[in-house]
């Protein structure tokens, strides 16, 4: 037995990428009950046609009570937000519902004003994606071995987040647990400054950005592997980070804090051809990235 055998029903908020790959890995993990999606006419329609689900979800737009016993919010943080203030009279008594945000202190403080008593809201989000979006994307395989992120709070009934772990554990992730600010400090470090950092990095060969025009196009000529790595995450949408940082912008800012002092010593050790910073440097972050390998390396281990 595991937490699926209590679930009839599941509804897919927001099938994309992420919504669509958690109902792929439901069915992978021998689910079956019914999967609905809702949300963003052209997304949750391609969906059924591509059997990710097997219909639409139409009891909230008809003004019903949704039967899902599970209802996963996979839109962006500000259709999560919009959902949670507007449709959540909606949602049956004793239902869990859940979200994939990236941020989650204030996707979490709207569900506890929003939801009704006897509705379990637990929130999570899976360290897995794409700079890909789309449920033409989805894959049943593309939670395993990831971090999954569960965000309980002194809310939470203890029954069903045992029961959701058991979920999120047959799509083939690793829970970690986290209070939901402690969730928004992480992640402002190890996804939403790089992120950032990427597209910034990226910017400095576009056609807009001052300096010398000849040198960035000889630069963009000679860009490899090593600037592809680093730049890859400046091909994500803005509107799904445009409410990453709105939600998380207190983290951020520190982050970027951060990184700017760091830059601002490299710079200066530059210029001061201070060889030993450099070389001290290079150890530091070679020592954690091997120390990073090594939490990945035990993390497989115990799966």
């Amino acid at each position: 037995m595991n937490g699926l055998d209590q679930i009839k029903a599941v509804c897919i908020v927001g099938c994309g990428l992420i919504g669509g790959s958690f109902a792929l890995a439901l069915r992978r993990a021998g689910y079956t009950g019914r999967l609905t999606s809702y949300g963003g006419r052209r997304s949750a329609a391609l969906a059924v046609e591509r059997g990710v689900v097997d219909s639409l979800e139409e009891s909230f737009e008809r003004g019903e009570s949704c039967n899902a016993d599970l209802i996963y919010l996979a839109a962006p943080i500000g259709g999560i937000i919009d959902f949670l203030k507007t449709r959540s009279g909606q949602v049956k008594p004793g239902a869990i519902v859940t979200d994939a945000g990236s941020t989650k202190l204030e996707i979490t403080r709207v569900a506890r004003e929003s939801l009704p008593d006897g509705v379990h809201f637990i929130g999570g989000h899976p360290m897995a994606g794409s700079e890909q979006t789309g449920v033409e994307y989805a894959r049943g395989d593309l939670f395993d071995r990831a971090v999954y992120v569960i965000t309980p709070d002194d809310q939470t009934d203890t029954d069903r987040l045992d029961q959701f772990k058991s979920i999120v554990t047959a799509t083939g992730a690793r829970v970690v647990t986290a209070q939901p600010a402690e969730h928004d400090r992480a992640v402002a470090l190890i996804s939403h400054l790089p992120q950032l950092t990427a597209s910034a990095l990226a910017s400095l060969l576009g056609a807009d950005h001052d300096g010398d025009m000849a040198n960035r196009l000889l630069a963009q000529r000679l860009a490899a592997s090593g600037w592809r790595d680093m730049t890859r995450l400046a091909g994500s949408s803005w509107s799904v980070w445009r409410d990453i940082c709105l939600t998380n912008q207190s983290n951020i800012v520190p982050a970027l804090d951060q990184m700017i002092a760091e830059l601002s010593a490299l710079r200066d050790a530059l210029d001061n051809k201070d060889f030993n910073y450099l070389r001290e440097l290079f150890g530091t972050a070679n020592q954690s990235l091997s120390e990073q390998r090594e939490v990945h390396y035990r993390k497989f281990e115990q799966m």
